[in-house]
């Protein structure tokens, strides 16, 4: 519980994260940085690629013993049809996720990890630690917990509600057909939770921005002058004269500005990291969650008399489900977004103050230059972005389905 409640850097942050995606196979890699890597048992690593290929296995045999015993017995073309197209996509999506997992996304995900310690360490303030992996852990843990339980539970009603009855071995066949849904769930949580913490330490360098466009040009920090590292501003006097404690002062912002500078071009490498790293998961499971929304609308299209409220029960909660998903990747990728184009808005206010150096302007101008060529942007392998305006147009796009097919 210690390393659930108190992370004190990004690895013990994530750590959670790491265990949940090991147990379905996503994880045969360690995050332990260089050194400590090597250590590693290899015994230990061997064993996580083999459970990863055992859930390969699972997911191919699962998906090959539904698609022969219960697609076959359906009544209509059509519900064949979308039965196949949904369990296809969710199966298929299922083993492309754990296969990259053991071919790039560790080696990936540890240079990420790795590049966010080294932000940390230039963040030096031990506020910062506190603000941004408060409770980290700990929201992971209740976070997967929650996706599990939602997934098993809307399995079992489905059930129920087709065979009217419910016994142990339909809770044992519903917690084996969530595994597939459970693993593309877990690699989108994945992506959301590392975006997550880019947008918080783009937040977090925006407040260091916005402080030094409220606070006096007197006030400063004599850490500047020495080390690489971003602190909070404080009052700082010196003996020397007037003139020497000025261009002291001076300094001191120009080195603040630079310092805010090296981390804004580490969080846009990070960016491009994360987008290179999961932009194929994002496009299967954009289309695995898109097939998926078909064939519920279509079993609300075409509900049967009997157990009819039933029916709409599971419908209605796997189409909450499905547009959850989709509704925080875009969420999680807006506000990333949207938190790195405040920066340059930032960078203006300050330089429209009157106390500003003529050296200290030309960094911000250097800063504003940079901040608006560095722009981010998340895409499923560039061939469309993951954004509110994507949200609107899976939306739009599936209730065009419905009433499309209500009219045939």
């Amino acid at each position: 519980m210690k390393c659930v409640s108190r992370a004190t850097d990004i690895y013990s942050a994530v750590w959670p994260l790491h265990f949940i995606s090991r147990i379905f196979g996503l994880a045969p890699y360690s995050l332990k940085p260089g050194a400590e890597s090597a250590k590693c048992s290899t015994f230990v690593t061997c064993l996580c690629r083999t459970w990863s290929i055992l859930c390969i296995i699972f997911v191919v045999a699962l998906e090959y013993f539904y698609m022969t015993g219960i697609i076959i017995k359906s009544s209509t073309l059509k519900h064949k049809v979308t039965s196949i197209l949904f369990f296809a996509s969710m199966c298929s999506c299922s083993i492309i996720n754990i296969f990259q997992s053991l071919i790039i996304i560790g080696v990936k995900l540890r240079e990420i990890l790795h590049k966010f310690s080294e932000i940390d360490q230039r963040f030096s303030s031990k506020v910062y630690r506190s603000l941004i992996y408060k409770n980290t852990s700990l929201f992971f843990t209740l976070q997967f917990a929650t996706v599990i339980l939602v997934v098993i539970i809307i399995n079992v009603l489905l059930i129920y509600v087709s065979k009217g009855y419910l016994t142990f071995i339909h809770i044992f066949s519903a917690f084996f057909l969530s595994v597939p849904a459970l693993v593309n769930c877990t690699a989108i949580l994945h992506f959301v939770n590392l975006v997550l913490l880019l947008r918080n330490k783009y937040k977090y360098l925006n407040s260091e921005l916005e402080s030094s466009a409220l606070s006096p040009c007197n006030i400063t920090n004599s850490e500047y002058c020495n080390t690489n590292y971003v602190t909070p501003i404080d009052t700082f006097r010196m003996k020397p004269s007037f003139n020497e404690q000025r261009g002291y002062r001076y300094y001191s912002r120009r080195q603040h500005f630079r310092n805010l500078r090296i981390i804004y071009s580490q969080l846009h490498d990070v960016a491009l990291l994360i987008n290179s790293t999961y932009g194929f998961s994002l496009l299967c499971a954009t289309v695995w969650m898109f097939c998926s929304v078909i064939p519920t609308a279509n079993n609300l299209i075409e509900m049967k008399p009997t157990n009819i409220y039933g029916h709409i029960i599971t419908t209605v909660l796997w189409s909450i489900y499905y547009f959850a998903l989709i509704g925080i990747m875009a969420m999680s990728c807006s506000l990333a977004v949207n938190e790195c184009s405040r920066s340059p808005l930032i960078v203006q206010k300050i330089m429209l103050r009157d106390d500003i150096d003529s050296e200290v302007m030309k960094e911000l101008e250097m800063m504003f230059t940079q901040f608006k060529a560095m722009k981010i942007e998340f895409s499923a392998c560039d061939m469309y972005r993951i954004d509110l305006q994507f949200l609107c147009g899976i939306i739009s796009g599936s209730f065009s389905y419905v009433i499309i097919v209500m009219q045939l």
